[in-house]
């Protein structure tokens, strides 16, 4: 902490004549520039998990033939879309609901991390924006999962329907051309 209180002048002085200073000097600390990449990789990491939360609503969407919810600007809050994603996963019959709850619980309490990104309290604290870009990242994956394995759940019951169908309709045909047969033979051969 002591080094982020040392600062650093990035030009000398010239004194004038009445003791003011000629140039103007920009003092930083010496992080800046590992707190600078540091609240990027926390906004980078907003920024994917507001995108894989927006194609998550937007598949439940098309699975349900409702509209999703239009895309806000990135820095905009994800409450509104996380209300939509909730109210939708319950519609859709979603498999995994108490997972998808817990994402959506720990999404709304990482979204407001991000109105106080540019506080001195978090910005100044390079561990906590570290785990803050964990936290998001972890719950990004989170998202992606679920969404995974809901279409490759969705894709093999429509796989086991269509062969349903397609046993049912064998099935079927298999029964007809039997009764075909049947009175084929009864028609040759009369009653006696």
């Amino acid at each position: 902490m002591a080094s982020s209180r040392r600062l650093v002048s990035a030009a000398t002085s010239n004194v004038l004549a009445d003791g003011f200073a000629a140039s103007i000097t920009t003092l930083r600390p010496a992080s800046g520039h590992e707190r600078a990449e540091l609240i990027r990789d926390v906004i980078d990491a907003f920024r994917r998990l507001r995108n894989s939360i927006e194609r998550f609503d937007r598949m439940l969407a098309q699975g349900g033939g409702a509209q999703s919810v239009q895309a806000a600007q990135a820095g905009a809050s994800l409450q509104p879309l996380l209300a939509a994603l909730s109210r939708r996963g319950g519609l859709a019959r979603f498999t995994r609901q108490r997972e998808l709850k817990r994402a959506i619980r720990d999404a709304r309490r990482l979204d407001k991390t991000r109105d106080a990104l540019f506080s001195d309290v978090l910005s100044l604290d390079t561990e906590a924006l570290r785990r803050t870009v964990g936290e998001l990242d972890r719950l990004d994956a989170s998202f992606v999962g679920l969404g995974v394995e809901h279409v490759l759940e969705q894709h093999a019951n429509a796989l086991a329907a269509t062969n349903a169908a397609s046993a049912a309709n064998a099935g079927h045909t298999s029964r007809n051309e039997a009764a075909t047969a049947i009175a084929a033979a009864l028609v040759r051969e009369p009653a006696a």
